[in-house]
């Protein structure tokens, strides 16, 4: 065979490897994350499960396989998205193309804009979990998780504050007061509720940069010189205004009574209170204000159980009182459950048969209209009581053999639609309920072999991985299911959990880097994967009577904090002691 033939058939040959290469890369390959090498020119970012995605695509729009899809705005509309894998079929107008490892799409103008600059928002991105937003706003950065981190830019023009004295903030309160409303200094809560304050600016009438904001209003402070300026400006532009010695009220109501804030600042939501806080740094974070006793965020539209026990006296929740538009305490005395405002005025109360299962008070809007119920649990019954202390209809469940041995409330989407899961102790399995009580169709829990149905469930909680969920179901034998939501095995694992005290987890995309923490029998903390069981972290490190998981230095991540006789001790991520 002639010698020039080697290197020609050697050229083909790798002409043709790296067509495949390009045209069909390897799924399940190294992936780099967009979110390290995208540019400022996309001012908003998201992080999202494929099922969220859908939602705000095109109807009929099929995401491909991928744990994350994230996404890139800018101003003017245009919009990329990333994947881990290929569109089969993409969304009417786009177009795809791959790069490091995964796939980004969009329109052909809009991949056009994708370039390789990271900067300012590339810096101030933190990996989390559905739902983590970053966006560049007027005032400087916003980045939304489970809390929320703002980093005002110093040169902020017309938000810039030049009062040396903070004005005494105020909250609305009464009939028709906002239930959306942020105060604080300007463009440092999570919300763009500020432009009113634009108007003022451009208009050259100087009000405080500290003030209560809501949709279309707000409460500022105003100096007596620019009252006149601020009258016109306010006929001109048809709002309707009041006062309060020298604080202007915009698109307000003479009903309202207004509550002196403690706390400089702070948020009001349909579903929680905020409280923010300015680092050193210069930082603002917000995180959800929370119970003492509670492992995760109070009025979170996903709760988790409140790490109490079944201990007989003390707080076991807090609930909005819709009608006071405030919110009451709920407490547990002798065998009563007293419901009261922070004046300690009684709303409502209930004589308890037994003490409450794990999971303490948790609020619902069963009927997703603003108005307020409370959810407990006691082995006799589950209870779902509004703000007179009357049962809803269909409540309380009972079970129809045994007594309940554990519970959860659960919201899969944040839509308010729940689910209610009791196990029962008769048969070993959880039922699912909702609405007024009705059973949820479509579910059948099947225990996998050799799960042991004799041994009580303990402990139920949802846990959401990427982009499953996974309902953990703890037993008194140790045993842990992982099942989907249809009550079915989505997994299994090595793991057994002690069941005296709630289970803690550290969340991760998927179960093996997924860990959860509990008080073994001996009293020292354990830490394993739910995936292979591998022993992780804090585990055996420390002893401890109690654990939970908190924002303790308020910087938008949870540490784990173990108590043991009293003693706090607060750990980070690396899983070093930070106290």
């Amino acid at each position: 065979m002639r010698a020039w033939i080697f290197p020609v058939f050697s050229l083909l040959l790798a002409g043709v490897v790296t067509f495949f290469h390009v045209t069909n890369p390897v799924e399940g390959g190294e992936v780099a994350n967009p979110m390290l090498w995208a540019s400022d020119g996309w001012t908003e970012w998201v992080q999202m499960t494929p099922e969220a995605a859908e939602r705000r695509l095109p109807q009929g729009a099929e995401v491909p396989t991928t744990t994350w899809v994230r996404a890139f705005f800018d101003e003017a509309g245009h919009g990329v998205w990333h994947t881990e894998n290929a569109w089969s079929v993409l969304p009417d107008g786009w177009d795809q193309r791959t790069w490091r490892g995964g796939w980004l799409s969009g329109s052909e103008a809009s991949l056009a804009r994708w370039e390789e600059r990271p900067g300012e928002m590339a810096a101030r991105w933190r990996e989390g979990e559905d739902g983590t937003a970053l966006h560049r706003t007027d005032f400087g950065w916003q980045f939304q998780g489970e809390g929320v981190l703002f980093w005002p830019e110093l040169d902020m023009g017309c938000g810039k504050d030049n009062a040396s004295v903070r004005p005494t903030l105020f909250a609305p309160r009464g009939a028709g007061a906002p239930s959306d409303w942020w105060s604080g200094r300007l463009g440092e809560a999570p919300t763009d509720f500020a432009s009113l304050d634009l108007t003022f600016c451009e208009a050259g009438i100087r009000v405080s940069a500290w003030g209560t904001r809501w949709e279309d209003g707000g409460r500022w402070h105003v100096e007596p010189q620019w009252r006149e300026d601020f009258q016109a400006l306010a006929t001109a532009r048809g709002w309707s205004i009041s006062w309060e010695g020298y604080d202007v009220i915009v698109n307000g109501s003479p009903d309202w009574t207004w509550a002196v804030l403690e706390d400089e600042r702070t948020g009001q939501t349909p579903s929680s209170t905020w409280t923010g806080s300015a680092m050193d740094n210069g930082v603002v974070v917000w995180v959800p204000q929370r119970a003492d006793e509670m492992d995760d965020v109070r009025s979170s539209p996903n709760p988790v159980a409140v790490n109490l026990g079944t201990a007989r006296d003390g707080v076991v929740g807090r609930v909005r009182n819709h009608r006071t538009a405030s919110e009451m305490t709920l407490s547990l005395g002798a065998e009563t459950l007293l419901a009261a405002q922070d004046n300690g005025a009684a709303v409502w109360s209930m004589t308890l048969a037994s003490p409450l299962l794990v999971g303490g008070a948790l609020e619902v809007d069963v009927y997703a209209n603003g108005k307020y119920q409370a959810m407990f649990c006691e082995p006799s019954a589950l209870h779902l009581v509004d703000v007179k202390g009357r049962e809803v209809s269909g409540f309380p469940l009972k079970p129809a053999r045994g007594e309940w041995t554990a519970w959860a409330l659960v919201d899969y989407e944040n839509t308010r639609k729940y689910r209610y899961l009791v196990a029962s102790g008769a048969s070993g399995l959880v039922e699912n309920f909702r609405g007024e009580g009705e059973r949820t169709t479509g579910w059948k829990h099947r225990p996998g072999d050799g799960v042991d149905v004799s041994s009580p469930i303990r402990h139920i909680r949802h846990l959401r991985l990427g982009s499953k969920d996974y309902l953990y179901v703890g037993r008194e034998n140790g045993q842990v299911e992982l099942l989907k939501r249809n009550g079915s095995t989505r997994a299994t694992t090595p793991v057994r959990v002690d069941p005296r005290h709630a289970p803690v987890f550290r969340k991760g995309a998927n179960l093996d880097r997924t860990s959860v923490l509990y008080v073994d029998e001996t009293g020292w903390v354990r830490e394993f994967t739910l995936g292979q069981g591998e022993e992780v972290g804090l585990s055996g490190l420390t002893r401890a009577d109690r654990i939970e998981k908190r924002d303790v230095d308020k910087d938008g991540r949870d540490e784990i904090v173990t108590w043991l006789r009293g003693e706090r001790s607060v750990w980070n991520a690396r899983n070093e002691q930070v106290n």
